[in-house]
C-alpha cells in the first residue's frame, strides 16, 4: 500500500539546506520562515550580535528589478530610522548587500512576538483602545516616510509586527515607492521601474488605484486606504470583502466601497468609524489628503475630543479631500 502523498517546499528546503552557511558576516542558525521573495533566518555575527537575516530566492535574484526592489528595504529602513523619534516604529536594519556567491540579502533586528495578523486570527477583532494606539503607531511612520515620497505600497496587517516588549513595527518597506532621494541624501541602487498595469501588495487590502494597476496614481493615500483596510479587520473582525475568489476579490478591490464600518462595528466610537470610513473612500481624491491630517483625527479620538477633519466634513466646511484651513 502506498503511503501519504507528502508535498515538499522547494524554498523551505533550499533554507533548511542553508542553516549553517555563512553569508555576508552571518551564520545562518536556523529557519524562522520562507514567504515569497525570501526566507528568513536567525543569524550570529561573530561578534555575538543576532539579527534576522533575509535572503531573496535564488530565481528571484535573476531578475535586476526584482534584486533591487529587495535590497531598497535596507537603505530606506535605515535613513526613515535615522530621521527622528517618529519612526520608532521600524525595525533596526544591520547591513544590506550581496555576498560573495552573489546572495542578496538583509540583516535586520530580530523581533520576538507575532504579527497582528496572528493576533486577529487568535483573538478576531482588536478592543478600540487597541485600534486607535495601532493607528497612531503606523500614522507616525507614514508622517516621515510621506514627505520624501516614500510610499510603503503593502500596508496590512502582516506587515505590521506587535513585539513582545511592547510596542508596533512596521515591516517590509521592500515594495515602497520611492520617487526622490532619501532623506538622508543618499539614492538607491535604482529607481522602481514598475510598468503600468503591473500589481504589487496585498490585494485584500488594497487601494482601488493599485487594484486597477494605476502605477502613477500611488501616493500617500495610498498607504491611508491600506490602514484604513487593516484599522476595519481590526475593528470588524473580518477583512474587507470576506469570502471572495481571487478573481472577484481584485474586482471589488478595484470598484466596490467598503460598507460603513458602524454596520459591522457598531460598538467602535461614531468618530473612529468615520476616520476609518474617509481613509477607505473608493475616490481618492475622497480619502484624507495626507498622513498629518488623518493622524490629527486619530489623536484627537485618542484623547477623547471631535476629530477636527471629520467634523469638518460633517459640518460642510471642507468638502471631503480637502485640507483644513491652515
Amino acid at each position: 500500500m502506498l503511503g501519504p502523498i507528502v508535498e515538499t517546499d522547494p524554498d523551505l528546503e533550499l533554507a533548511n539546506a542553508r542553516v549553517g552557511s555563512v553569508v555576508g558576516t552571518w551564520t545562518l542558525e536556523r529557519v524562522l520562515g520562507v514567504g515569497g521573495m525570501a526566507s528568513v533566518f536567525a543569524a550570529r555575527r561573530p561578534d555575538g550580535v543576532v539579527a534576522a537575516v533575509k535572503l531573496l530566492h535564488p530565481y528571484l535574484a535573476e531578475y535586476e528589478e526584482v534584486r533591487h526592489r529587495f535590497l531598497r528595504e535596507g537603505p530606506i529602513g535605515s535613513a526613515l530610522a535615522a530621521v527622528g523619534p517618529l519612526c520608532q516604529g521600524l525595525p533596526v536594519v544591520y547591513e544590506s548587500g550581496q555576498a560573495d556567491d552573489g546572495t542578496a540579502y538583509l540583516a535586520l533586528e530580530l523581533l520576538v512576538g507575532e504579527t497582528l495578523d496572528a493576533r486577529l486570527t487568535r483573538e478576531g477583532a482588536l478592543p478600540v483602545g487597541h485600534a486607535i494606539w495601532l493607528a497612531h503607531q503606523v500614522l507616525d511612520v507614514l508622517v516621515v516616510a510621506h514627505p520624501h515620497e516614500i510610499i510603503h505600497r503593502d500596508i496590512k496587517p502582516e506587515n505590521i509586527f506587535l513585539p513582545a516588549a511592547g510596542g508596533l513595527k512596521l515591516l517590509d518597506f521592500g515594495v515602497a515607492r520611492v520617487l526622490s532621494a532619501l532623506p538622508d541624501g543618499s539614492r538607491l541602487p535604482e529607481k522602481t521601474r514598475t510598468k503600468t498595469g503591473a500589481i504589487i501588495g496585498s490585494v485584500r487590502y488594497m487601494a482601488p488605484e493599485q487594484a486597477l494597476g494605476k502605477v502613477r496614481e500611488i501616493d500617500g493615500r495610498t498607504d491611508l486606504y491600506g490602514l484604513g483596510a487593516t484599522l476595519y479587520h481590526a475593528l470588524t473582525g473580518f477583512p474587507l470583502h470576506a469570502g471572495l475568489g481571487d478573481a472577484a476579490l481584485l474586482i471589488a478591490a478595484a470598484t466596490k466601497q467598503s460598507p460603513p464600518v458602524s454596520e459591522r462595528a457598531p460598538h467602535a466610537p461614531a468618530d473612529l468609524a468615520l476616520i476609518v470610513d474617509r481613509a477607505l473612500a473608493l475616490a481618492k481624491t475622497e480619502r484624507y489628503p495626507d498622513a498629518p491630517t488623518m493622524r490629527a483625527d486619530v489623536l484627537a479620538v485618542r484623547a477623547a475630543k471631535p476629530p477636527p477633519y471629520v467634523v469638518a466634513i460633517r459640518e460642510g466646511r471642507i468638502a471631503p479631500g480637502a485640507t483644513l484651513p491652515r
